[in-house]
C-alpha cells in the first residue's frame, strides 16, 4: 500500500475486483431475505399482503436513514471503518431470524438488514467510484451495480428453492450468516480506505466547485437541477422494485403458483437487471445519461402496465430489468460527475436516501390499492408515476 496510488479501472484493478465481490455479499444477503419472505410473515395476524408492505416499508426506511448518515460517517470515520460497521449489523439479521419468536424479532431483523444494505453498498460504491477516476466510472458502476444485483437474483432464487424443497429456513440462514462473516473480514483485513484515491482526484478536479458542507442535502436534493432531477427519478425507480418485491409474492400465490415461481420471476428479473449494467454501464461513460435515464424510465412504466395485467408473463420482467439496468448506474454516473469529490460522499447519501425511500413509496401504493381489494392496480398506479417521470425528466433534465 505504499506504492503512488493512481486513478483508473485497469491501475486499480485487484482493488476494484475486491470490491466488486463485496458487492455480490451484499446483495446476496438481500436476496434470502426477498425470497424468503412469504414464509417469515406466513403466521402473523395481518394478512400476507400487509405482512409484506410492511416489511418493504420498513427495509426500505431503514436502508434510506442508512444512506443518509452514510456520508457523514464516511467523512467522520472514514470509508473502511463503516463499511466494517455495515457488515458488523448484517450480521445481526440472519442471528435474529434464527432465533425469532415474533413478529417483532423478524421486524428487527429487517431493521437491521436495512441499515447495513445503507452502510456496506454506498460505501463500496463510494469506494469504486473514489478509485476509478472520471474516465471509466460508468463501467464501474455498472460492474458494481450488476454484481450485486445478479447476487441478488441467484440468492433469491435459490433460496425459495430450497425452502420449497425442503420446508425449512435455517439452513439458508445459516448461509446468509456465512456471506457475512466472510464479508466482515475481508472489510477487517483485505479492503483498505481509499481516502488517498479521493485525496488525488481532489487535486486533479477542477471541473465542480465546491460547496458549502452543511447544504449538501438541500443542494442535491432540491436546489440543483440535475441533481435534483436524478434523485426523484431515482425514488420513482425504488418504488417500482418496492411495488414488485411487495405484491407480487401475494398476487401469485393467491392464484396458487408455488413459492418457485416468485424466486424465478424475481430472479429474471433481478438477473437482466444485473447482467444489462454490464452494458448499460460502459455506456454510460460518455453517453447521453438523458436518452438512457428516458428510454429506461419509459421501458419500466410499459413492463409494469403488462404485469399488472398478467403477472405470469416472462417478458415483462425481462424487460423491466432490462430498463433498470438503464437507469441505475446512469444515476450514480450523473450523481457523480456533477459533485466535487470533496462532498460527493454527501450528494450521494443524499440521492441514495431518496431513492431508497421509493420503496416506501412502493409500500404506501401497495396499501392504498389493498385498501380497494385491487392489489394488483399497484402495478397500473406506479406505471403512470413512472411515466410521468420520464416525461418530466425529458423537459426538466439540461
Amino acid at each position: 500500500m505504499g506504492r503512488t496510488k493512481s486513478l483508473g479501472l485497469n491501475e486499480n484493478a485487484g482493488l476494484f475486483s475486491l470490491l466488486v465481490l463485496m458487492s455480490a455479499f451484499v446483495g446476496t444477503m438481500v436476496g434470502f431475505e426477498r425470497s424468503l419472505l412469504p414464509e417469515l410473515t406466513k403466521d402473523w395476524e395481518l394478512s400476507s399482503l400487509e405482512a409484506s408492505l410492511l416489511m418493504v416499508a420498513v427495509f426500505g426506511a431503514s436502508k434510506a436513514v442508512a444512506n443518509l448518515f452514510t456520508g457523514k460517517l464516511i467523512s467522520d470515520m472514514g470509508r473502511k471503518r463503516t463499511l466494517i460497521l455495515g457488515w458488523l449489523i448484517a450480521l445481526q439479521a440472519p442471528l435474529i431470524l434464527l432465533h425469532a419468536s415474533s413478529g417483532w424479532l423478524i421486524i428487527l431483523a429487517n431493521i437491521a438488514l436495512g441499515l447495513s444494505q445503507g452502510f456496506t453498498w454506498s460505501t463500496t460504491v463510494m469506494m469504486k467510484i473514489d478509485i476509478v477516476g472520471l474516465a471509466k466510472r460508468g463501467t464501474a458502476m455498472g460492474l458494481n451495480e450488476s454484481a450485486g444485483y445478479l447476487a441478488v437474483g441467484a440468492s433469491s432464487f435459490a433460496g425459495a428453492y430450497y425452502v420449497h424443497e425442503n420446508g425449512i429456513l435455517a439452513p439458508v440462514l445459516y448461509g446468509a450468516l456465512g456471506i457475512g462473516l466472510i464479508a466482515t473480514i475481508f472489510a477487517v483485513f483485505l479492503v483498505p480506505d481509499t481516502q488517498p484515491w479521493v485525496d488525488l482526484e481532489h487535486k486533479l478536479h477542477t471541473v465542480i466547485p465546491p460547496v458549502k458542507s452543511d447544504n449538501i442535502f438541500l443542494h442535491t436534493s432540491f436546489k440543483e437541477a440535475k441533481l435534483r432531477n436524478i434523485t426523484w427519478a431515482g425514488l420513482v425507480n425504488n418504488a417500482n422494485d418496492g411495488v414488485l418485491w411487495a405484491i407480487l409474492p401475494f398476487l401469485l400465490i393467491t392464484q396458487g403458483s408455488p413459492l418457485t415461481l416468485v424466486g424465478w420471476l424475481t430472479g429474471i428479473h433481478a438477473s437482466v437487471w444485473g447482467m444489462g449494467q454490464l452494458i448499460t454501464g460502459p455506456l454510460s461513460n460518455k453517453g447521453d445519461l438523458k436518452v438512457l435515464i428516458i428510454s429506461g424510465m419509459a421501458i419500466q412504466g410499459c413492463s409494469l402496465l403488462a404485469i399488472g395485467y398478467n403477472p405470469v408473463l416472462i417478458l415483462p420482467y425481462i424487460l423491466l430489468g432490462a430498463g433498470t439496468a438503464m437507469v441505475y448506474p446512469t444515476f450514480l454516473v450523473g450523481i457523480s460527475n456533477n459533485s466535487h469529490p470533496s462532498w460527493r460522499p454527501k450528494a450521494m447519501s443524499a440521492y441514495r436516501f431518496w431513492r431508497d425511500m421509493g420503496y416506501v413509496v412502493g409500500a404506501l401504493l401497495g396499501f392504498v390499492a389493498l385498501q380497494f381489494g385491487q392489489a394488483h392496480t399497484a402495478f397500473y398506479g406506479i406505471a403512470l408515476l413512472t411515466l410521468l417521470t420520464a416525461g418530466i425528466f425529458w423537459r426538466g433534465y439540461r
